[in-house]
């Protein structure tokens, strides 16, 4: 399946990182897609120096990694027991309001966990944390597709993604100087939590500075559910709970947020523990993987174009992406595992856009802020117990049992993506 999806590929024609950038500057962009993509550059700052070095920072305080799984799991068990009512407070109040609410908490929640030494407190924000950008999460993909028009909602969803790493690339690359910086003017020891703790809330503050042009972005009524409106929620629930779409959404979801969570935010761990590589080494390791991330997004809408689809290049991507992960991790030489990463990183992360957009094409203009937020439940539901089992896991038998476990799920994943929404995309393009 995915050889004859990867031959339809080819035979078109031969992506280039030119094609993307000619794409790119034809298009153009509202006020408020501008608005929001510079809000997502700036906000995703934050989160690449709290993803490049949180992990670290929590084993510095002498946690072991049993602890640090279930603080980890604190951000995403939050954003699945508040996913659902905040979809539908999302479709309330509007886009606007939820992507500023979402993210001011979600900085608080972030600060106090880099600010707190009690592994309680620290949990008890990371709920904070995960509600606040569950909050602006469900909110994005219903925002874009009203901002924008359908003909270009594939180049947005994209680049929007593509921002975000890009935002990655910028702080893995800073933040990984920073630690040794910090501990040389301050005199702390190599690898401290102190100096930890200094460059995670330097990002975060800095990370706010996305407040600003969310708050300057106009809110978009046609997807707002009308407050005045005698729709119940009962009904609208039980309506989505029917479709067998929203079911295989969420499914595809838990399914691939396990995969990923009980591997993917350990990476840096693992890349530290077998290599012995330095913070310097590994931040460009990973803003390297950010910097394909962000070109494979400017791709991403060209190969939309050329298959007339959103599910074959998903298919083809990412699993053409499992290759490389099995590579990463059993890989003996740091070369090795370290092109396996930026490989497996751009091919399984340059779909996400793709199917963020089927999913709103599926849904009812009213009905996608709930709808994302089912998505992100599955996804949560996944990343909940699956970061806490990593630690668990980790601890007794290292990481190898845990790249089989996600390579497997992911090839569950992208099977099911095919059997249940290539048609449903066939009967949408009959349709349109």
């Amino acid at each position: 399946m995915i050889v004859k999806c990867f031959d339809l590929l080819v035979v078109k024609s031969k992506p280039t990182f030119r094609t993307g950038i000619n794409a790119l500057m034809r298009y153009q962009f509202t006020r408020d897609t501008k608005l929001f993509l510079l809000a997502t550059l700036l906000y995703g700052f934050s989160f690449s120096v709290w993803e490049l070095f949180f992990n670290l920072y929590i084993l510095s305080l002498g946690f072991n990694n049993d602890m640090l799984g279930l603080i980890r799991s604190a951000t995403p068990t939050a954003a699945l027991a508040l996913g659902l009512p905040l979809g539908l407070l999302s479709d309330r109040i509007g886009r606007r309001i939820s992507m500023l609410v979402g993210l001011s908490v979600g900085f608080f929640g972030m600060v106090m966990q880099v600010r707190l030494l009690d592994p309680i407190l620290i949990f008890i924000f990371g709920l904070v944390q995960g509600a606040g950008i569950m909050l602006f999460t469900v909110s994005g993909p219903p925002f874009i597709m009203a901002a924008s028009k359908k003909e270009n909602q594939a180049m947005i969803f994209s680049l929007q993604f593509g921002l975000l790493t890009l935002a990655f690339m910028i702080g893995n690359l800073v933040a990984g100087q920073l630690p040794g910086l910090v501990e040389s003017l301050l005199g702390y020891p190599q690898g401290s939590a102190a100096s930890y703790q200094w460059v995670i809330t330097a990002g975060i503050i800095f990370a706010t500075s996305a407040l600003i042009p969310t708050f300057l972005i106009k809110e978009h009524k046609e997807n707002v559910i009308d407050r005045k409106s005698p729709i119940s929620i009962r009904k609208l629930l039980r309506k989505l709970a029917n479709r067998p779409i929203v079911r295989q959404l969420a499914m595809i979801n838990l399914i691939t947020g396990f995969g990923a969570a009980i591997l993917i935010p350990y990476l840096n761990v693992f890349l530290r523990n077998k290599f012995d590589i330095s913070d310097n080494l590994l931040g460009l390791i990973f803003s390297l993987a950010s910097l394909m991330v962000f070109s494979g997004s400017l791709i991403t809408p060209w190969l939309v174009k050329i298959t007339h689809s959103r599910i074959i290049p998903t298919v083809v991507t990412q699993g053409t992406s499992i290759i490389f992960l099995f590579t990463l991790g059993f890989s003996p030489f740091l070369w090795l595992a370290a092109m396996s990463l930026l490989l497996r990183n751009v091919l399984m992360q340059m779909s996400s856009p793709l199917i963020e957009n089927f999913a709103m094409m599926v849904s009812e203009p009213q009905e996608q802020g709930v709808i994302s937020s089912i998505r992100g439940m599955g996804w949560q539901t996944g990343q909940a117990v699956g970061i806490f089992i990593s630690g668990l896991v980790q601890t007794r038998f290292g990481f190898s049992p845990l790249f089989i476990t996600t390579g497997i799920l992911y090839i569950l994943s992208t099977f099911l993506t095919w059997i249940y929404f290539r048609p449903r995309e066939k009967e949408l393009s009959h349709a349109g």
